[in-house]
């Protein structure tokens, strides 16, 4: 699976606090089997995936599916309840 974004996310996530490459390494640990995601939301082309950076800092991406392949859309730092539910997931063996 590839990973692949627009230029104008890697602004986005910036102004956000949120480093790409930071997501980039994440998503390639993901996808190697070497780091935990979860997925919050999907349907047959988007999903939600809410995971910590490769520096730790919680975070959700949205993202489209196309085939094998993966196109970064969207991201912010997760907060409040979500950042909540999360740490509690964390916790979990799920």
């Amino acid at each position: 699976m590839a990973i692949d974004w627009h230029y104008r996310l890697a602004y986005l996530l910036g102004v956000a606090g949120i480093n790409i490459d930071d997501v980039i390494d994440a998503l390639a640990d993901w996808l190697s089997g070497q780091h935990r995601v979860w997925l919050r939301s999907t349907d047959s082309q988007y999903v939600v995936v809410w995971m910590r950076t490769a520096h730790g800092q919680p975070v959700e991406i949205l993202a489209r599916i196309a085939g094998s392949d993966l196109y970064l859309i969207a991201g912010r730092t997760l907060t409040g309840e979500r950042l909540t539910d999360f740490e509690k997931w964390e916790n979990t063996d799920d």
